[in-house]
């Protein structure tokens, strides 16, 4: 269909629907509470959301509506969609966004419902002569800790492209669980107030999220790449089962409860479901700049976590045990099909930046004896049980790559192979992190840049650290890692061009009022050329 055929016909199509939709729902009253959002942009097509929240229940519909200009003059495409409990009035639609306009220079879209008109949102698809992109990084985001000024602060740069997740995008303590201390006097009480078990509390738990004034800002302002981690689940999850699900039958099959995580999670959240709803991992190509491939290490593939505390015995630690298991070319993290989607991704693929989006740190990294580094002589009770694999020398996250070394090492030698050295992109810890990564060898790989938190607490939040000595301890004794920090919160935002990227850590100044200024910043260059690294100058 033409371009100038598809503006008649939708802009009439327009007229008639709202019309329809006006007087034959003109008993009930809409509401579109939670904002709008977009995701998962391809070179043609992108993922728009929204969720319509009735006065009355009971199936509805609603018009999605897409123009070239903010004042929506002309209605380039309209479509009546429709929506009810089954959902949970949510309505996700993908919008073949370069039949009805040049969707790579960006357009805007709202939804109505009756009389109610959504929040106008924006968003892109990427052209096959993309050269630069502008890409905000986001991980871990706890309501209960505070305000989302992350994503307030990214919104209000009005210039990303796109923003990735790379997981924890909610969480599933009850009040009174992780990081809720101050939940009551910000306002910020989890809903429900329990765990979130049932499809039920998933969906009233992603529906407090969504309403958020900083998530509302950033979803309408550009499209979203997400990927889950634990917590859209439950804590240390792997493929069978989690840390934070009870054996004893309490909080039922665990597989139930994944599988209404799951259909929660992609009513939400503006992502392109796939035949296996298992199967989140997948790959955007960012015209020939970017080949971005988001990956699942989390519950698809993934063996569970050894636990050292299972290791000791009345004569110590046994420590052969441990590294005989740990080391085991059986351990999986990603799984035998998904290495096989990454390796013919990589070899059908020719961009200038090979970029993983993923959860987890693949750094080699051991924490120093923090015990010795406590500012106060009391030890945290949480941190007890630990304190007698200080000094070991094992890895010190095994729910991370450094959990499964194998699979470490499987990635590492299949990107060998391609002759493709790679950025990763990580969540989790809370804390900023940049390493130079390292085959068995010794040979360069890749670089890791890890990004903050948008309000988890890190590590200088819950231990009482000398920081700086905490800081140059870790750096020391870990080859690949080239800097982190442990105690600010925000996002990491890449500028991308043919010959470099501007990688740069946006600190805000704090979580417990509503402020989305940049308290400070860290930057580095990362060069094109043999992939180096370079630490800019304040």
């Amino acid at each position: 269909m033409k371009r100038r055929q598809a503006l008649k016909i939708s802009s009439i199509g327009a007229v008639g629907l709202t019309a329809s939709i006006s007087s034959g729902c003109s008993k009930n009253t809409y509401f579109f509470h939670h904002g709008v959002a977009s995701g998962d942009p391809l070179n043609d097509r992108v993922i728009l959301w929204t969720r319509v929240t009735p006065q009355q229940a009971g199936p509805l519909e609603a018009i999605l509506e897409v123009s070239e200009n903010k004042n929506f003059s002309p209605i380039i495409f309209s479509k009546k969609l429709q929506t009810s409990s089954l959902s949970d009035y949510t309505i996700k639609y993908d919008f073949l966004a370069k039949q009805y306009c040049d969707s790579d220079r960006g357009f805007f879209y709202r939804f109505r419902a009756g009389n109610a008109i959504s929040d106008t949102g924006q968003s892109k698809t990427f052209s096959e002569n993309t050269i630069t992109a502008k890409i905000g990084i986001f991980s871990c985001s706890n309501f209960p800790a505070g305000y989302f000024n992350a994503y307030q602060a990214a919104a209000e740069e009005n210039n990303l492209d796109l923003w990735l997740h790379l997981g924890d995008y909610l969480y599933e303590y009850p009040m009174g669980g992780y990081a809720t201390d101050k939940a009551e006097i910000l306002g910020r009480v989890p809903e429900p107030k329990h765990e979130m078990i049932t499809l039920s509390d998933y969906r009233q738990r992603h529906a407090q999220y969504k309403q958020d004034q900083g998530s509302k800002a950033l979803h309408k302002h550009a499209p979203l790449i997400a990927v889950w981690d634990d917590h859209e689940f439950s804590n240390d999850a792997w493929k069978r089962g989690a840390e934070n699900h009870s054996e004893d039958g309490a909080e039922g099959d665990f597989y139930a409860r994944r599988s209404s995580a799951i259909k929660a999670y992609y009513e939400w959240m503006p992502v392109r479901e796939q035949k296996n709803k298992r199967r989140i991992f997948r790959e955007f190509k960012i015209g020939k700049l970017i080949h971005l491939i988001m990956l699942d290490t989390r519950q698809y593939g993934r063996d569970k976590q050894i636990q050292p505390k299972e290791y000791l015995t009345k004569s110590g630690f046994n420590q052969a045990k441990f590294y005989n298991d740990l080391n085991s070319d059986n351990r999986e993290l990603l799984g035998s099909e998904q290495l096989s989607w990454i390796e013919n991704s990589i070899l059908s693929t020719n961009a200038v930046w090979t970029i993983f989006g993923q959860q987890v740190l693949m750094v080699k990294l051991k924490f120093p004896d923090i015990s010795k580094m406590l500012r106060s002589e009391e030890i945290p009770s949480f941190l007890k049980p630990y304190l007698k694999f200080l000094g070991l020398g094992i890895p010190s996250n095994l729910d991370a790559w450094d959990g499964y070394p194998a699979e470490r090492n499987r990635l590492y030698q299949l990107m060998i192979n391609a002759k493709k050295r790679f950025i990763s992109l990580a969540g989790d810890t809370h804390n900023s992190w940049v390493s130079e990564l390292e085959d068995q060898s010794g040979r360069k790989v890749g670089i890791e840049l890890g990004a903050p938190s948008v309000t988890s607490p890190g590590i200088t939040d819950m231990l009482n650290l000398d920081e700086k000595k905490f800081v140059n301890s870790i750096v020391k004794i870990n080859k690949e890692l080239q800097w982190m920090d442990p105690s600010n919160r925000g996002y990491l935002y890449l500028n991308c061009a043919e010959d470099k990227i501007i990688a740069s850590f946006n600190y805000i100044k704090g979580l417990e009022e509503i402020n989305s200024d940049i308290g400070s910043s860290k930057s580095f260059v990362l060069h094109r050329k043999d992939l180096r690294l370079e630490e800019t100058k304040a």
